[in-house]
C-alpha cells in the first residue's frame, strides 16, 4: 500500500478521476491493495476524527472529502466462475475487466453503457444496465458482499448466459427533436427492450437493446444522421470508455410522464442559460417508477438551472436514483 500526502509526488494523480471538475482534497490518501489496507485506512480516519471517501474511477463523484481518501484502483482482481455463473470483483475493478473474463464463457454482467465504470460503486447505486428492463437492477444479482466496516471491498454476483444482443442507435438533427420525442413517447414498448432517448447539443440520440428481436421502424419519423441496428456481441453493446471531463448531473424518478410534460422538459432544457443534455429512460414494472429523467451539463454550478427543468415534472416525482447523480451533494 502507498500513502500520499499533499505535495507528495503522485498525490494529484491519485486523487483525480473521471470527473475533472470536482476533485477530492484529502489530508491523506491510502492507495489500498487489499482488505487489510482498507481496515488500516478506516482506522486512521476514525482515530483522527476524519471523514473518509472511497474512489475507484470517480465517475459518480458527488461530495469531495477533505479527510481520508481510500483509493481502490489497485485492488482490482476479478475472478469468473463459469460453473456457478458468478463473478467476484474487488472494490477497484471496472466492468471492462468482468466483460473480458466472462465473454469467453458465453456470460455477461448487468453492466451499464460505460465499460470503464467501477463495478462496486455502480452496483451499490442499483445498477441500471443496458438490459435493465429485461433483467432488472445489477444489485438484484449480488450474492455476497465483503466489507470492512461500511466499506465494500468485494462483491460476488450472478452472470447471465448472454453472448449476443439485438442493439443499436439512431441519431437525428436537433431540429427534429419534437417528432423524435413524440415517437419515443408513443412507443408500444416491449417489456424486454431497454431504450434511452438523449439530447446531445445539436443531435438527438436513441439507443435500444434486448436479447430478443424487436422493431424500431416507428422511430423513422425524420431523416437519420446515423442509424445502426443488429445482432452483436454483448461487449459491443456495453459502451465505450470516454475521456475524463467536467460534468454535473442529477435525475428524478417519475410516477408518470405525459407527453406535454416531456415536451416542457425538452423545451426548458433547450432554453436554459446552461447547456443541458436531457436523458429519458422508460422504466415500469418492478422498478416502481414509470420513467427516469436525467440532466447532465458539461460544467459545474448548474443545480438551479437543472431544478428549473425538473420543475416541469415536479408533480410526478417519486425520488432520485443514486446511479445518475454527479457532482451534487
Amino acid at each position: 500500500m502507498q500513502i500520499f500526502y499533499p505535495g507528495d509526488p503522485g498525490y494529484h494523480e491519485e486523487r483525480s478521476g473521471f470527473q475533472t471538475g470536482l476533485r477530492h482534497e484529502p489530508q491523506v490518501i491510502f492507495a489500498v491493495e487489499n482488505a487489510q489496507d482498507v481496515e488500516e485506512a478506516v482506522g486512521h480516519a476514525e482515530t483522527h476524527g476524519l471523514e473518509y471517501a472511497i474512489q475507484t474511477t470517480g465517475h459518480g463523484l458527488t461530495t469531495a472529502t477533505t479527510g481520508v481518501l481510500i483509493s481502490t484502483r489497485r485492488m482490482n482482481k476479478v475472478v469468473v466462475d463459469p460453473e456457478t455463473r458468478t463473478a467476484r470483483a474487488e472494490a477497484g475493478a471496472v466492468w471492462q475487466q468482468v466483460i473480458e473474463q466472462a465473454t469467453p464463457h458465453g456470460l455477461a454482467p448487468l453492466s451499464g453503457d460505460a465499460s470503464d465504470v467501477g463495478v462496486v460503486g455502480y452496483t451499490l447505486g442499483g445498477g441500471f444496465s443496458v438490459l435493465a428492463r429485461e433483467f432488472g437492477f445489477a444489485s438484484d444479482r449480488v450474492r455476497k458482499t465483503e466489507k470492512v466496516g461500511d466499506v465494500v471491498t468485494a462483491l460476488e454476483f450472478e452472470l447471465l448466459p448472454i453472448e449476443e444482443v439485438h442493439a443499436g442507435e439512431m441519431f437525428f438533427a436537433a431540429e427534429h427533436a419534437k417528432k423524435v420525442f413524440e415517437a419515443f413517447h408513443a412507443w408500444d414498448l416491449p417489456d424486454h427492450v431497454t431504450p434511452a432517448l438523449t439530447t446531445l447539443g445539436d443531435v438527438v440520440r436513441v439507443t435500444f437493446a434486448s436479447t430478443r428481436p424487436f422493431d424500431v421502424g416507428h422511430l423513422h419519423v425524420a431523416p437519420r444522421l446515423k442509424e445502426e441496428f443488429g445482432v452483436k456481441p454483448f461487449a459491443q453493446a456495453a459502451g465505450k470508455p470516454l475521456p475524463p471531463h467536467t460534468y454535473q448531473g442529477d435525475n428524478v424518478l417519475l410516477s408518470g410522464l405525459p407527453l406535454e410534460a416531456l415536451h416542457e422538459v425538452r423545451q426548458a432544457a433547450e432554453n436554459s442559460s446552461a447547456e443541458i443534455f436531457v436523458g429519458v429512460l422508460p422504466l415500469g414494472g418492478a422498478f416502481g417508477a414509470s420513467h427516469l429523467i436525467k440532466l447532465i451539463s458539461p460544467r459545474l454550478g448548474v443545480e438551479e438551472q437543472h431544478e428549473e427543468v425538473f420543475g416541469h415534472v415536479r408533480s410526478f416525482v417519486l425520488g432520485r436514483s443514486r446511479n445518475f447523480r454527479y457532482a451534487v451533494g
